[in-house]
């Protein structure tokens, strides 16, 4: 396994009430220190706001638009979460729901939006980015839940200021028996939480994104600092994961 994996302490998938990881320390200390030292906030915080609660994000392509302005550990880092080898990764922890897949993996032809030069034909991409939540207590920033049809799947690492003493602000994973949506496929009836990824720096939190796949992110208490992820996909190009 590459030593800048987040998949590199994992240990097992859980499978209720859908197939998720969650890991704590995911990367060495070494190298979650300086990724935590070298974040790209200046080009983080320069991106229009993406919702109402001020969240930035900042696109692996928008950084090769940028000429790789980071450090070189991020531009590794970004480079090998968006590579086939990684992508292969993520399918052979969830083999056992490999069957419902649309596009098979050896079917699939995979856009790495870090590269220049891309395969023809290509039915599948991976992206990465940063995301900067504003501090906001007392409301969560994302409520519960699903992810875009077309993802295969979506993992985020948390990366928490030395000196943020916050609460809340994890990964919620929801137990939902009625998926009734709205237009932003948000859930009428969420159903309760049955694990939480806690917000806490080098944990990861990754899921198989079936259609049961609902998650939010607790509220924060005592929040001064942005609450920074770094979120990983990939997504079909004209399948559909559920509909």
């Amino acid at each position: 396994m590459n030593k800048i994996s987040v998949l590199q302490n994992f240990k097992k998938v859980e499978s209720d009430p859908y197939p998720y990881i969650m890991i704590q320390q995911a990367l060495p200390e070494h190298i979650h220190n300086e990724l935590l030292s070298t974040l790209p906030n200046e080009f983080i915080d320069q991106q229009e706001s993406r919702d109402h609660h001020g969240k930035k994000t900042y696109h692996v392509n928008q950084i090769k638009k940028d000429g790789w302005k980071i450090s070189n550990i991020w531009k590794e880092f970004a480079e090998y979460h968006t590579s086939r080898e990684f992508f292969d990764s993520v399918m052979d922890i969830f083999s056992p729901w490999n069957d419902i897949l649309p596009i098979k993996k050896d079917k699939i032809i995979l856009e790495d939006r870090s590269q220049t030069q891309q395969p023809a034909d290509v039915n599948c991409f991976t992206d990465f980015n940063f995301v900067k939540h504003p501090p906001e207590n007392n409301v969560s920033n994302r409520t519960p839940h699903c992810d875009n049809e077309k993802e295969i799947y979506a993992g985020l690492l948390y990366l928490k200021h030395k000196g943020d003493h916050s609460t809340g602000g994890g990964f919620n994973i929801h137990k939902a028996d009625n998926l009734q949506m709205t237009g932003l496929r948000e859930l009428v009836t969420p159903g309760p939480v049955v694990n939480t990824c806690p917000y806490e720096s080098n944990n990861f939190a990754m899921f198989l994104n079936v259609k049961r796949s609902v998650h939010s992110v607790e509220p924060r208490q005592n929040a001064h600092h942005p609450r920074i992820s770094i979120n990983m996909i990939a997504r079909y190009h004209v399948s559909s994961l559920w509909k």
